[in-house]
């Protein structure tokens, strides 16, 4: 049996990492454990993870839905009541989340329940009769929902995500050949407490478990996607708020430039101080909840943006506005007090993932090791480099880190149309009703392919 233990420090946060293959019942080097210290001290978690090439939203759904019956459906005998008593009792909880090369199921609870938990969890994963009512439910809960319905920013956030990372075109598994994918045993165990023995837990989550290939490993991921620029909108004169966004998809050079990027987003328009507040909400009260974008969506790949829902009369003069609050910060026009509260809100936020959000861990772990733990030390950079930043460098780097505005996409959900920003771009793209996002992001990057 391999086993090997590195250990980093990181800023008053005490890290302790070990890679091992799980132990002598089960050491096939198939399932690779490895485990982490940076939860509250009160809690543990495990997340299972299946190595499976999903390369389309379709694909990831169904795995997602699936995953999501067996947990919420009932198990043999007990009914889906006794369960959630059981969990309520207990304060197990269970998270499912994807990428386009892995299924990631987590388990959390409190320290002095955790093996009862993994128990559970290990006893939902041999549970193959899936309830077909629960399927159906899953399947629908876990639907593709069009921004241009509810028009909420995070739909369009996921909209453009989705469009980045799942670039394929096969067609999704059966119900029996998913089955099939999820009721192997994982590629990867990740575990994180602090001060918790995790000796037995491998072997509780993998009991009886089997092993075989993974079908959706038979194909590469295709690369990423890049987002197009220009304007997509899609008009409705009848409609009373309208939803703006501008922003992008992007490649940072160095984890640096992903860290102050990060907090010049957060200056942008993160929470009470920030501009897109403080001008948009305080001074012109155009919207009650104008915001900034910053979620990490692989190894240094990040959407990005501003967005405010407005009254559908003021859209072009708030669209305005925004863009002007994105080109002063780009031009490095940020108060030194602004900053450094944007700096605090950056850190804060990543140590409270740390210590709060086991599945953040996984999935910065799993963009550097998406296969298997590393040969040599675990180093997880991005922290480092958070703590590193110069403020008075992001002023005069600011240029630099944030694109062009031209290289922005815009998207515009309500109002009517205003003729000189149509006129004024060239790549401007009317969304038909009843379409999905997707259908403009198509055009405008044949477009500008053909430019």
């Amino acid at each position: 049996m391999s086993n090997k233990k590195i250990i980093f420090i990181l800023i008053g946060i005490y890290f302790s990492v070990t890679s091992v293959f799980a132990d002598e019942q089960i050491n096939d080097e198939i399932s690779y454990v490895t485990e982490f210290a940076s939860l509250n001290n009160n809690i543990a978690a495990a997340s299972l993870v299946w190595t499976l090439n999903t390369q389309t939203k379709e694909q990831s759904r169904k795995l997602q839905a699936f995953l999501a019956a067996k947990i919420s459906g009932p198990i043999g005998n007990k009914s889906v009541r006794e369960i959630i008593d059981f969990r309520i009792i207990n304060d197990i909880n269970f998270s499912i989340e994807a990428t386009p090369k892995h299924l990631i199921l987590t388990v959390q609870s409190p320290k002095e329940n955790f093996k009862i938990a993994a128990q559970h969890a290990n006893e939902i994963l041999q549970n193959n009769v899936i309830n077909n009512i629960w399927l159906k439910r899953k399947n629908y809960s876990y639907r593709n929902i069009s921004s241009t319905q509810l028009r909420t920013p995070e739909l369009v956030e996921s909209e453009l995500i989705n469009y980045v990372l799942y670039t394929g075109t096969v067609e999704a598994l059966e119900k029996d050949m998913i089955n099939l994918e999820i009721s192997r045993r994982p590629n990867q165990i990740i575990l994180n407490a602090k001060d918790f023995d995790f000796e037995e837990v491998p072997n509780i989550l993998l009991k009886g478990l089997t092993n075989y290939d993974a079908i959706l490993n038979n194909e590469p991921v295709k690369p990423f996607f890049d987002l197009p620029n220009g304007i997509i909108h899609l008009a409705d004169e009848k409609s009373s708020e309208t939803l703006i966004f501008a922003g992008t998809v992007q490649k940072f050079k160095t984890l640096s430039h992903q860290a102050e990027a990060n907090t010049l987003f957060k200056y942008m328009g993160y929470g009470a101080g920030s501009e897109m507040f403080r001008i948009i909400r305080q001074e012109k009260r155009a919207s009650y909840d104008p915001r900034s974008h910053f979620t990490q969506i692989s190894d240094q790949l990040a959407l990005t943006g501003l967005s405010a829902t407005v009254a559908s009369e003021k859209w072009s003069e708030i669209y305005d506005l925004i863009f002007d609050i994105y080109n002063n910060t780009r031009l490095g026009l940020n108060t030194e007090k602004g900053m450094k509260n944007s700096y605090n809100t950056m850190i804060n936020e990543l140590i409270s993932n740390l210590r709060r959000k086991p599945n953040w861990l996984v999935k910065r772990y799993l963009e550097l090791h998406p296969n298997k733990p590393p040969d040599t030390f675990i180093t997880l950079k991005l922290i480092d480099a958070s703590f590193e930043l110069s403020l008075p460098e992001i002023n005069i780097m600011a240029k630099e880190i944030l694109p062009e505005p031209s290289k922005l996409i815009s998207i515009i959900i309500g109002g009517k149309i205003n003729s000189k920003i149509k006129d004024n771009n060239k790549f401007y793209c009317q969304l038909p009703k009843n379409q999905p996002i997707e259908f403009c992001l198509k055009k405008l990057s044949v477009a500008q392919d053909l430019f």
